[in-house]
């Protein structure tokens, strides 16, 4: 089993708020996402110093592998494509990453700092701050050139794109899904945010098109199906199931729906409940449901098992300050 991911490597500042009052001052929404610009994150950078902060290595793509490799007790080969800084933050990513058993094909652009991104935590809810820096810097030439990614993706079982990754970045991730489909891989794509599918509508469309799997909450759906003059997101994914495609939405607490198998499959698996003081930080939780979903698909397992194992992951990391990896081996019999 190996899996390709391409995705913005990141350092993770979590950041317990007592209020509202810094998600209202930046114009912010609960679990919602938003890209900043250098000046904007050092001003936020700044509001911030005085509050409790917890720092892991993070960015969506990277958090999946993380929460995969445990699941799968290290057993699958696991490389992640981005762009750092020449910085101390890269050098401490890749520390961390390949501790978690997951191998690191960073491009370093000098004169860039390593991305980062700051989870500000109110109760159950989060919203993410990203600054992308180093991340965002890349070349079509950055993965042509790179005979070892392109080595990789010949050996590939699945290669996951997240959707930040299209960010100022759009020829080089046309580049890679192209060259994915050239050799016959299957593509994940995960919609990732609701901003990426309002302000990047037919790129999203479009790879979402030429994907195998994808993932989205169930508003990332509601405002592709708005674009499509679709009405129904069940209708809608029931849509993409017939044309040979796997699709899950995840919406928070509520079930989970899936289609695959040529549209034969449909299963919808609630999530199990989780008392309220059991949640501690809700950053990671997609990520880490992907995660448990693509193990239970490298495993070969049925799309219902896949969800559940993907409800598990979730579970397992909201209990957790930040996407960090439990010490403890999993507890999901698959």
């Amino acid at each position: 089993m190996k899996i390709v991911a391409f995705g913005n490597p990141l350092l993770d500042t979590i950041v317990l708020l007592k209020d509202d009052a810094l998600l209202k001052k930046y114009f912010l929404e609960k679990d919602g996402q938003k890209e900043v610009s250098q000046k904007e994150m050092k001003a936020l950078i700044e509001d911030i110093k005085e509050y409790e902060k917890t720092f892991v290595a993070g960015g969506c793509a990277q958090n999946t592998l993380k929460v995969m490799q445990w699941l799968l007790d290290q057993k699958c080969c696991a490389t992640i494509f981005g762009a750092i800084g020449n910085d101390n933050e890269g050098k401490t990513l890749k520390q961390i990453l390949e501790k978690h058993g997951v191998d690191t094909n960073y491009v370093t652009q000098r004169g860039y700092i390593t991305g980062s991104t700051v989870a500000l935590v109110t109760g159950e809810s989060r919203s993410l701050v990203a600054y992308l820096g180093a991340a965002e810097v890349m070349s079509p030439d950055d993965f042509s050139s790179n005979s070892q990614i392109i080595s990789q993706l010949q050996d590939a079982t699945l290669v996951y794109m997240e959707g930040f990754f299209i960010t100022k970045r759009i020829e080089v991730a046309s580049a890679i899904i192209d060259c994915c489909n050239q050799l016959n891989k299957q593509f994940v794509f995960n919609l990732s945010g609701q901003y990426l599918c309002t302000d990047y509508t037919q790129t999203v469309i479009d790879f979402a098109q030429k994907s195998a799997i994808i993932f989205g909450n169930k508003r990332e759906f509601q405002t592709i199906c708005l674009s499509m003059n679709e009405t129904c997101v069940e209708n809608f994914i029931r849509n993409l199931g017939k044309l040979g495609k796997t699709v899950v939405v995840t919406d928070g607490a509520n079930s989970v729906i899936c289609v695959g198998d040529g549209g034969k499959t449909f299963v919808e698996i609630e999530v199990p409940p989780i008392k309220s003081e059991e949640i501690v930080d809700t950053t990671g939780a997609g990520d880490a449901f992907v995660a448990g979903f693509l193990s239970g698909y490298l495993c070969k397992k049925p799309l219902k098992t896949c969800c559940e194992l993907g409800n598990y992951a979730a579970e397992e990391i909201i209990k957790r300050r930040g996407c960090t990896i439990p010490e403890d081996a999993p507890t999901f019999n698959f």
